[in-house]
């Protein structure tokens, strides 16, 4: 029932961990690799690839994800293959993300129960809520917290989780074929968390990719709420695309070089921006207030990741509009990295959250 480390490793003869790891997350527009290592207690960013495929801009159905559940399996073996050669990984172990829209999330109530009633309880509390025969799907669940009801009832939170099973077969066949050893899937937003680690207080965290926003709420590090809006940056640049009358790969140029921000004469482009930029902030709003009637507790920081937490001006924006200070990333907060990292290393932690927060969970 369980996705996780050990139904992977069970397939591995005499499994030994390498001295280093690949954490590889497929976005819809992306593929994000990032070679980690570890010693003592610091973890050592050996290196890194980000490559972007610009066909889904002309043509959305070439896209490395869709909406719709599919990764496209021929696309993602080449990018990697591509990355694989730029990176020149020394280990060829890999944990993968699994995006929030290619799952179902769920979350549940139950009496505080043992790890096999609870498994039994989310096993036929699943048919209700997931639209696939078992056969068809792996179920997860998260022990998010403990509580005492109203009525004094020692009880739980979980978040259930179901990945279709002919997604996970894709991504074994993908990792297979490009000869590489996936021992771990896990759900992207579980990695950003880990990565993130704990900002004191009950934090959103919007990680804004290519054709959805996926909206978690982490507290001391964990999630504990998670959902997802069908709106991303491509949404953004559609609409520059549209009224300005430019192609795609254009609008995409103008949106990344001027963003929110421009002087006198370019505030046109974040009026035509901003309708859609509002859609995702509607739907933070209401995880926001699904996330404190359920727990009773108030969220206090926004953080933005993705690429689409690039898009200058966006920062100051979501948080005015949320009326909540905005926390930077601290992805690679503990981590050695070369030094000719450094420029970039605000940027990375913004874009490479899931690839970490995979990497650091084989330790």
């Amino acid at each position: 029932m369980r996705l996780g480390f050990l139904d992977f490793f069970k397939d591995i003869a005499n499994f030994v961990k390498a001295g280093s790891v690949l954490g590889v997350d497929f976005g819809t527009t992306s593929v994000k690799m990032v070679e980690v290592a570890k010693k003592g207690e610091r973890f050592e960013l050996r290196n890194y690839g980000i490559l972007s495929t610009k066909k889904y801009l002309e043509h959305p159905n070439q896209a490395v994800q869709t909406a719709s559940l599919e990764i496209v399996e021929k696309e993602a073996v080449e990018l990697l293959r591509i990355l694989l050669n730029e990176v020149k990984p020394k280990s060829k172990t890999v944990l993968a993300s699994i995006p929030a829209f290619s799952s179902f999330v769920v979350p549940l109530e139950m009496p505080l129960l043992s790890v096999e009633e609870t498994e039994k309880s989310v096993a036929f509390q699943a048919k209700q809520y997931i639209p696939l025969p078992p056969g068809a799907v792996s179920l997860d669940w998260i022990k998010v917290e403990e509580f005492e009801s109203d009525r004094g009832v020692k009880s739980q939170r979980l978040l259930l989780v179901g990945i279709p099973s002919g997604v996970i077969g894709k991504y074994k066949n993908i990792f297979k074929t490009a000869g590489l050893r996936l021992v771990a899937l896990e759900l992207e937003t579980l990695a950003t968390a880990r990565a993130l680690g704990d900002f004191g207080a009950p934090t959103l965290l919007v990680d804004v990719g290519g054709e959805a926003t996926s909206i978690g709420v982490i507290e001391k590090g964990a999630l504990k709420h998670l959902s997802v809006s069908d709106y991303g940056g491509i949404h953004l640049t559609q609409a520059l695309s549209r009224s300005l009358g430019l192609s795609i790969v254009r609008a995409e140029e103008l949106k990344r070089r001027r963003g929110l921000t421009g002087k006198e004469g370019e505030t046109e482009l974040s009026t035509l921006i901003l309708p859609f930029l509002d859609v995702i902030i509607q739907e933070t709003r209401y995880a926001r207030d699904s996330y404190e009637r359920r727990y009773g507790r108030k969220t206090e920081k926004l953080v933005l990741v993705g690429g689409g937490a690039n898009l200058l001006g966006i920062e100051k924006y979501f948080g005015n509009q949320m009326n909540l200070p905005t926390a930077l990333p601290n992805t690679l907060n503990g981590f050695g990295y070369p030094p000719d990292l450094e420029p970039a290393v605000k940027n990375l932690e913004r874009e490479l959250p899931v690839a970490i927060g995979l990497a650091k969970r084989y330790f």
